[in-house]
C-alpha cells in the first residue's frame, strides 16, 4: 500500500528559522492559492454549472477526505444549511475514519480504499450525485 500523504516539503528545518521567517513563507504559500484559482476559474465554473444541474433534479454533493481536507469538507457541508437554508442531505462531509476521525487523528485512514466504499454505501448514490474529492496535498488519487 503507498502511503497519500507525507510529501517532502520545501520548508524542512523550521524549527531553526524565526517566528518573522515563517510567517512570510505561510503568507508566501497562500499567495499562490489565489493565482492557481483564477487560473482554474473557467474550469471551475463549469463544474458548478454541472453540479448546480444535478442537484436541481434532486443530487446531492458529498465532500470526501482525509485528515484537514476531510474536516474542512465536513465543515463546508455542515455550514451550507444554516448559511444558504438548504436541506441538511444536500451537501455531505464524509471524512476517512469516520466522525472520531473530526477531532483525532487516525493514520493510514486516507489508503483503506475499501472503507471508503462502505462510507457511501448507506448514501445509495445514482447519476444525479456528485463526488468531490478534497486533497491538500493533491497526493490522493
Amino acid at each position: 500500500m503507498n502511503k497519500t500523504t507525507e510529501s517532502d516539503s520545501y520548508y524542512n528545518g523550521l524549527e531553526d528559522m524565526s517566528v518573522e521567517d515563517i510567517l512570510y513563507n505561510i503568507n508566501s504559500e497562500d499567495a499562490k492559492v489565489s493565482k492557481k484559482v483564477f487560473e482554474k476559474i473557467p474550469q471551475i465554473s463549469k463544474l458548478i454549472q454541472i453540479i448546480v444541474g444535478k442537484l436541481k433534479f434532486g443530487g446531492r454533493l458529498f465532500y470526501l477526505g482525509a485528515g484537514t481536507s476531510g474536516r474542512l469538507g465536513v465543515l463546508d457541508a455542515s455550514e451550507v444549511p444554516p448559511t444558504f437554508s438548504a436541506p441538511k442531505d444536500l451537501f455531505i462531509g464524509i471524512i476517512a475514519g469516520g466522525d472520531e476521525a473530526l477531532r483525532n487523528s487516525i493514520e493510514g485512514a486516507e489508503d483503506q480504499s475499501e472503507k471508503a466504499i462502505m462510507d457511501l454505501e448507506p448514501y445509495h448514490l445514482n447519476s444525479r450525485d456528485t463526488l468531490i474529492g478534497i486533497s491538500c496535498s493533491g497526493a490522493a488519487a
